[in-house]
């Protein structure tokens, strides 16, 4: 027992680990296959000139069609509700976590003549690394919590998230759906330990995530259909669950009082307010990715979600394949297979109704986390140590060398992404054989 407490992991075990992982994919993206590597819309990569020692060095680097928008907000992050029309005022909690590492590299780096630039692209990049290692230890405490046996699995937490889609081509980005898995593991961990939880402050803490990204907005739904399937209508529940909206409620009131605010996503975009125009018979966006009536919104979300499907057809077959094959699940297993497929299917639900359809990225938001959540459940599954390294060689295969979503044909398959086939089902294969040998 002393031991595996000796093993438990730390915060500064998965930044480092993170690190290292993310290292070895910008070699890979920017470097061996830097005449490959192509994010399709928005992002353009940039080449760099560097002189180190007196000598010049060229490296590429990906760069955001928002990121002078963002830029704007963190580098004026104190006069953030003065900026007119500011985009992102709906994420200043975003804002203002890159805004702490840009003030941090701006103090330790002022003899350096660097632009607000490229102090702005670094701060995004250490944002995303602590993001990585935050979503590494909160699945570490979801699945301690439940009382898995986690060993020395934990190593590996940090290679799935930094290699999932939504993490490998958006690390080195200005981009908050990176948190979206975090929510997607944040909800289930509130949920899945809901009648041990003693405190307000994981629900108030999940209400501050919404001010990053609006998907947490799904965490509360989940826990009220939670509370009336389960039948525990206890005022104490319900004023847990409503504490989620006190931090958004005093942001929103404290911008309108002190600001002119307008919300560009709704106005602009009309996001999710397109529903309430087209019902009051007013104009609504059409054209492009906005698919808003009815008929049109469910169409353009439906074929995105099969977009998706074809995206991660392979892992999502081995994640069934697998389920299948395994076939005896203890209770905890088996809430947590259908609590997070409940999650997701809300999590698309959410979505469907934006308006605003661009490839592969709301549809992401819940299945696509599905399929990486339920890969490191797999991962502690296993217990065939060559079924485990076949898993983990399959993995990799696949998402390393995965296009971005982009990609007109949704996916290329190449040769590794092939053989990842192979490897996924003779790691079924080992574990199965192993499991009916004992």
């Amino acid at each position: 027992m002393g031991k595996y407490k000796f093993l438990q992991p730390t915060f500064t075990f998965f930044l480092i680990n993170s690190f290292f992982i993310n290292l070895v994919v910008y070699i890979s993206q920017f470097i061996l296959l830097k005449d490959k590597v192509n994010y399709f819309l928005c992002t353009e990569i940039i080449e760099y000139q560097v002189l180190i020692f007196s000598r010049d060095f060229t490296f590429i680097y990906p760069e955001s069609c928002d990121l002078a928008i963002y830029t704007d907000g963190i580098v004026n992050f104190l006069n953030l509700f003065t900026l007119e029309n500011y985009v992102y005022i709906n994420r200043p909690l975003f804002v203002m976590y890159i805004f702490i590492f840009y003030k941090f590299l701006s103090t330790i780096l002022i003899s350096f003549t660097l632009s607000d630039l490229v102090l702005v692209k670094a701060s995004f990049y250490l944002g995303q690394l602590f993001l990585t290692s935050f979503a590494s230890i909160s699945v570490y405490k979801l699945f301690s919590n439940l009382n898995f046996q986690v060993k020395n699995k934990y190593y590996y937490f940090p290679l799935i998230i930094s290699l999932s889609p939504i993490f490998k081509w958006h690390i080195f980005e200005s981009a908050s759906m990176t948190f979206t898995f975090l929510i997607f593991v944040i909800g289930l961990n509130l949920l899945l330990n809901f009648e041990n939880i003693n405190s307000y402050k994981p629900f108030l803490f999940s209400g501050f995530l919404f001010l990053i990204h609006r998907s947490a907005i799904v965490i509360p739904v989940l826990l009220l259909f939670y509370i009336l399937i389960s039948k525990k209508f206890k005022l104490k529940n319900i004023y847990r669950i409503l504490s989620f909206f006190i931090p958004s409620i005093a942001y929103y009131s404290l911008i309108n009082i002190f600001s002119n605010y307008t919300d560009h996503q709704a106005e602009g975009y009309k996001q999710f307010t397109w529903i309430l125009d087209y019902f009051q018979g007013r104009e609504v966006n059409s054209g492009g990715y906005f698919c808003q009536t009815p008929k049109l919104a469910l169409s353009c979300y439906l074929n995105d979600v099969i977009s998706l499907l074809q995206y991660l057809t392979i892992p999502s077959l081995f994640v069934l394949a697998f389920i299948l094959f395994r076939k005896k699940f203890n209770f905890k297993e088996i809430e947590l297979i259908k609590y997070s497929v409940i999650f997701a299917l809300l999590i698309n639900l959410f979505w469907l109704f934006i308006g605003w359809y661009p490839p592969i990225r709301f549809s992401y938001y819940g299945y696509g986390n599905l399929v990486i959540f339920m890969m490191i459940f797999i991962l502690l599954l296993i217990d065939d140590k060559f079924s485990l390294i076949l898993f983990l060689l399959g993995y990799i295969s696949y998402f390393l060398n995965l296009n971005h979503w982009n990609l007109p044909e949704v996916i290329a398959y190449t040769g590794l992404i092939k053989t990842s086939i192979l490897f996924f089902f003779s790691a079924i294969f080992v574990e199965t054989s192993s499991k009916n040998e004992t």
